[in-house]
């Protein structure tokens, strides 16, 4: 499959060998074919004659498939095609018959029972139907091998478009995220400065920790998942700071999470809406839970918290209400595991976030 999936921009001496390749191996496949049923083994006679007619084949395959094709095949026009393609196949098997009676029946065989059958009437429409199906099997082969080989570079362009846009949506994420997270942040550690507060260096510390996985860490469609969880953990541990005893968090990780891998921000994305959306004014009865259980071949998290009185009515559809970010998210879950994840997001006097990736 590796030739099928190779294809070429212009017509290199690698390209140019492949074709000779393909076109000799019919030659030789015709001539003892023929040699054997119409002339007791002598192969280089049908050699000449396949050497003759092969500027027909070669006309039709190469117009057919680098002239029609293209032409219509991007206007959709696939029934224009199938005519005129099927109208020039059956003009060629036309043209080849008549070489055949007039060229190679009376100079190159030498065969009797061979001219005999020539000249006989039935045998002039069976072998232009043999003709016509030849040429059909012939530009049909070709333009199967190119259809795939389209369909391989269709892929990998396909491939690199997603990738493109997989990096223009998580440098548009990181956007989202940066300029209220700074800002938090920095409004909370003003004001553990002013206060002298000694948590203040700790709050550099994860700060910068974070800081420098959203510039350097997290620019690889996939990263180790060790490293989206360890500042998942340092923000967790800044909002606590920030919040104080008010706020209940809980946040556990289950399970052995080397050597697995996740986009960068997907598991973060959630935990920074629940932070966002989930405390409201009063925080006596403001709680977040974190859970994520690593498995052996899927990842297991489930973010919930509890959501504000003044905001019990607003919470009806989880989609639309759940923040810019999670439709961005939910987008790059798409593109990157397509059916290899779930994501249900719930909606009520709670809201909850469960996803299952594998990984």
């Amino acid at each position: 499959m590796k030739f099928l999936s190779k294809t070429y921009d212009n017509w290199s001496p690698e390209r140019i060998g492949r074709h000779l390749l393909y076109w000799s191996g019919w030659l030789i496949f015709y001539a003892l074919v023929n040699g054997n049923s119409y002339d007791n083994g002598n192969y280089g006679v049908w050699a000449v004659f396949e050497l003759c007619v092969l500027p027909i084949k070669l006309f039709l395959t190469y117009f057919i498939i680098y002239y029609l094709v293209p032409l219509y095949a991007a206007k959709k026009q696939y029934t224009q095609l199938t005519v005129i393609a099927i109208a020039m196949i059956i003009a060629g098997g036309l043209l080849f018959r008549t070489l055949d009676y007039y060229f190679v029946s009376r100079h190159l065989i030498s065969s009797d029972i061979f001219l005999e059958k020539v000249e006989n009437e039935h045998f002039w429409s069976f072998t232009i139907a043999y003709k016509v199906l030849d040429l059909l099997f012939v530009v049909t082969l070709v333009g199967v091998i190119k259809f795939v080989q389209q369909q391989f570079k269709y892929e990998r362009r396909t491939k690199a478009l997603m990738t493109e846009k997989l990096e223009t949506e998580l440098k548009f994420l990181k956007h989202q995220l940066q300029p209220h997270f700074l800002f938090n942040t920095l409004n909370n550690l003003y004001g553990l400065v002013l206060t002298k507060d000694d948590k203040a260096s700790e709050v550099v510390l994860k700060f910068s920790q974070i800081m420098n996985y959203m510039l350097y860490e997290s620019n690889d469609r996939l990263i180790p998942l060790k490293k989206e969880l360890n500042n998942l953990s340092n923000f967790v541990a800044l909002e606590k700071l920030r919040h104080g005893d008010e706020l209940e968090v809980q946040y556990s990780v289950h399970g052995n999470v080397n050597g697995k891998q996740i986009p960068p921000f997907i598991l973060f994305s959630f935990v920074e809406n629940a932070f966002k959306h989930g405390p409201g004014d009063n925080f006596e009865k403001s709680w977040i839970k974190i859970g994520i259980d690593a498995q052996k071949d899927k990842l297991l998290f489930k973010c919930e918290n509890s959501v504000p009185k003044e905001n019990d009515k607003k919470v009806i559809n989880p989609r639309v209400n759940s923040g810019i970010g999670l439709s961005n998210v939910s987008k790059r879950l798409e593109l990157i595991y397509g059916p290899r994840y779930h994501l249900k997001l719930n909606g009520g006097e709670t809201y909850s976030v469960e996803l299952q990736l594998a990984i």
